[in-house]
């Protein structure tokens, strides 16, 4: 709410600005344009900043794509007061206003899994810059570096402004609404802000001000328009994300993800065609480099899977006769249990924390001396039947550790969640009832040791097992039928 009323009151000072000050309107508009823009870079640092750890890598592609936009805003500066140039379209600012989509154009481009592999990046840093020189010669075959020798010609120029902003808020539309993980939420939700709302405004204001009778700046009150975009993006990033109330499909993101590359080789085959009247031969191979690079790229693409699920038929061939089951209660064993846990760390794209519950039954010797073992193993049994039956997500792994202990894998859980869904297991164990006169409780109870990490190069799933271990080691410690976690136990029950 702090970052709306902010943009709002910065949009009301520059209306007021030009009323005050009509005279020196055009320099009042330059210092708000250079103002958001620069407070919209901040935000996007301080997004990169708060996207890790590790750190994603395409906030810097969008504020490489702002900080063209800022030369072209320099630029502009620079006809109007150094080279006293009043023409609404001056080529070279005219260029940078076009270029500054190009950086932004290859992070909505990438897909997921593809964007990591060299070939897709060196694909994409070919076409990204066939398509720089198609801006320039698109640029510069309607104006000149002074500007449109008639009104046409800055017509069209806004014109193809139009299209790419309102292509690039599409594919930031949709790639937003096709996202999967919290990171690409975060990124495309910022993207789409700035892009949908710099589509209408650009569009309104280039066609009903700057090219309807007011072409220099602060002649207008709608100069303010132009800072919606920025503090859109500006507000997308300091806002907290809502909670979504609706996950896509698994198809739709599937299909998204991989039908993204084809937005940079439609870019480069759309201005292709447009130059061919001017330039035959450029547009020609723009066009042909545009229908190779996305065959090679999809063959490639399709290559790699083939060489995975050769990789995955020769894992299941060496995993045959082994077995991942534990005979006596159903549960995956501990063989099964480091080959999930090994798993996740090493997903690709893995960049949320791990969860891993250690789970201990208190006095458990006590009850096979005063039951026998078979009544313990009807107990143990019943305990995992009751910890498969509560709290846990689709997502989350149980197996049996060996002896009576348990644990529980949690993908992408923080540590006080996974102290949650401890303290929620460790409770209704003990509302089971099962009697246990040997335990000073006097029922069966749970203790539970709790460690979360970041997977990363420097370290492994061992040093996570051994976290969970010396939480548990902690917590048996401090009283049992608890959940601790790294640094002391808790006695609480709470699920988030």
């Amino acid at each position: 709410m702090k970052a709306l009323t902010a943009a709002a009151l910065i949009v009301a000072a520059h209306v007021a600005g030009l009323a005050l000050f009509p005279a020196r309107g055009m320099a009042v508009s330059y210092v708000f344009f250079f103002s958001v823009a620069a407070l919209a870079m901040g935000s996007v640092v301080h997004a990169w900043h708060r996207s890790g750890p590790p750190r994603d890598r395409r906030w810097w592609l969008l504020l490489a794509s702002l900080a063209l936009w800022v030369i072209g805003m320099s630029l502009s500066a620079r006809q109007n007061y150094a080279l006293d140039n009043s023409n609404p379209a001056p080529g070279d600012s005219m260029f940078f206003y076009i270029l500054y989509v190009l950086p932004v154009l290859v992070a909505v481009s990438s897909a997921p899994v593809a964007a990591r592999k060299h070939w897709a990046m060196g694909i994409d840093l070919i076409l990204a810059a066939l398509l720089g020189v198609l801006f320039y010669v698109r640029t510069f075959s309607i104006v000149s570096l002074e500007g449109a020798m008639g009104p046409q010609q800055a017509i069209d120029v806004a014109y193809m402004l139009d299209f790419e902003n309102a292509c690039l808020a599409v594919a930031a539309s949709l790639r937003f609404l096709a996202t999967d993980r919290s990171d690409d939420h975060a990124f495309f939700r910022s993207v789409m802000f700035f892009f949908v709302s710099y589509a209408f405004a650009g569009y309104f204001y280039n066609h009903y001000v700057a090219l309807g009778g007011h072409p220099d700046f602060g002649t207008s009150p709608w100069d303010a328009l132009l800072d919606v975009p920025f503090l859109a993006l500006f507000v997308a990033i300091a806002v907290r994300l809502p909670q979504r109330h609706w996950h896509p499909p698994v198809y739709l993101v599937r299909f998204v993800q991989s039908a993204s590359p084809t937005f940079l080789a439609m870019s480069v085959l759309g201005f292709g065609l447009m130059v061919i009247p001017g330039y035959p031969s450029l547009g020609i191979a723009g066009a042909i480099a545009a229908v190779i690079g996305i065959g090679l790229r999809g063959t490639l693409a399709q290559v790699d899977l083939v060489e995975e699920e050769y990789r995955l038929s020769r894992s299941r061939e060496e995993l045959q006769g082994l077995v991942f089951v534990d005979a006596l209660t159903g549960l995956a064993n501990r063989r099964a249990l480091d080959e999930r846990l090994l798993r996740e760390w090493h997903r690709p794209g893995q960049r949320e924390p791990i969860g891993l519950l250690m789970i201990d039954v208190d006095y458990f010797k006590e009850y096979n001396d005063r039951y026998g073992h078979l009544a313990g193993d009807d107990c143990l049994r019943a305990l995992a039947e009751t910890l498969t039956a509560r709290g846990l997500r689709p997502s989350d792994f149980i197996a049996r550790f060996g002896g009576e202990e348990f644990a529980v894998v949690a993908p992408g859980t923080r540590l006080e969640e996974a102290l949650a869904l401890a303290d929620d297991l460790r409770a209704h164990v003990e509302a089971q009832a099962i009697i246990h006169p040997m335990s000073p409780f006097g029922v069966l109870t749970i203790t539970i040791g709790v460690a979360a990490s970041q997977p990363s190069a420097n370290s492994g799933p061992l040093d996570l097992l051994n976290a969970a271990d010396r939480a548990l080691y902690r917590a048996k410690h401090a009283g049992r039928n608890r959940a601790g976690g790294p640094v002391e136990p808790r006695n609480e029950s709470s699920r988030a």
